[in-house]
């Protein structure tokens, strides 16, 4: 049984949801794949990037022109500064994806045998040389939470990936996707020495930034009819305007309506019972009422001095031009006015 999915990325087996490469404008992917280049793919919290990664991952396997390699840097947020620590559980994860993925513990034997001499800011280039060399096919690496990392971790894995550049395809990967929240030109990174280095010197081979986008209305209408084919039951025409107007296609917010109406809503799991306009309003106030994770964390974003000194004259109908600082203005563009939180 198929059901929204409001937490995490989604599966087709067990979710409704609009094909991830439909998403991505996957000839311009597959052209910078081919070109060799270095990009990025950024979005919103909560906008569908890992399951796009992990869409791209499984579409060039299956066309055996390359090795892709999704890992997930997360973990090493936990580092912050501490280089040796961060970039130790970098490798470790791009080694557990391989495993993973791939059913392959080639880099695990490397290693043990010659990975752990290998001094932290020139250890994942090591790996990632290793990685590709052993590849019959030119290696893509998908790296997924990457401005989750702090501090020097940061720096180093962008400085380590950048003095492989020039080795690829054959003894790097051929093409590297960072994906997170945020454009890699937008990273304002702290050293321990209190210096602040921005991505885009720090990572200055980047080619490109694509931005995943919302659903489009029609997307989103087309997700509500998978529920509708899936178990027959019927949404009322009229819901479709408030929920456009409600989300403007936020993936997570049309996921978690959905999920309200459809499963927290103990009536309409008799799916002979249609979903009428009453049903949807009712849904939208108890989710808002229930404080969802992604709905705190955008009240608490409101609260942020530098976001209410841009939004609260904005709000009041103040009008003329806002004298706050341009990092301010900045701050709230990468939060993608501020939905980037939910």
């Amino acid at each position: 049984m198929r059901f929204f999915n409001n937490a995490g990325p989604s599966v087709a087996e067990h979710h409704y949801m609009v094909d991830p490469l439909k998403r991505l404008d996957l000839p311009e992917v597959l052209a910078y794949i081919e070109q060799q280049r270095y990009f990025v793919l950024h979005a919103p919290r909560q906008t569908g990037k890992t399951t796009s990664l992990l869409a791209l991952m499984d579409y060039l396997e299956r066309g055996k022109q390359h090795k892709p390699l999704y890992v997930n840097l997360e973990n090493a947020q936990t580092a912050r500064g501490e280089v040796e620590q961060g970039i130790a559980t970098i490798c470790s994860s791009v080694i557990e994806s391989e495993e993973i993925y791939h059913h392959d513990d080639s880099l695990t034997q490397w290693l043990e045998s010659i990975g752990t001499t290998k001094p932290a800011h020139g250890r994942l280039t090591s790996l990632l040389r290793a990685w590709a060399e052993m590849s019959s096919l030119p290696t893509v690496l998908l790296l997924d939470e990457v401005d989750a990392l702090v501090g020097d971790t940061l720096i180093s894995l962008l400085r380590q990936i950048r003095s492989g550049y020039t080795q690829r395809p054959r003894s790097f990967p051929q093409s590297i996707i960072l994906c997170g929240v945020r454009d890699v030109r937008d990273y304002r990174i702290h050293t321990k020495y209190k210096e602040i280095i921005t991505g885009g010197s720090a990572f200055n081979i980047k080619a490109e930034s694509l931005m995943l986008g919302n659903l489009s209305n029609q997307q989103t209408a087309e997700l509500y009819q998978q529920h509708t084919e899936s178990t027959g039951q019927i949404f009322h025409p009229d819901i479709f305007p408030e929920l456009w107007e409600d989300t403007r296609g936020q993936p997570w917010l049309v996921n978690a309506l959905g999920y309200e109406l459809t499963w927290k809503n103990k009536r309409a799991r008799d799916r002979t019972i249609p979903i009428t306009l009453e049903q949807y309003r009712a849904a939208r106030e108890r989710l808002i009422q229930s404080r969802a994770t992604h709905l705190d964390q955008l009240a608490d974003k409101l609260r942020e001095k530098r976001v209410r000194q841009v939004i609260v004259p904005i709000l009041s109908g103040e009008g003329g031009e806002l004298l706050v600082p341009d990092d301010d203005l900045q701050y709230l563009r990468i939060k993608d006015e501020i939905t980037s939180s939910i």
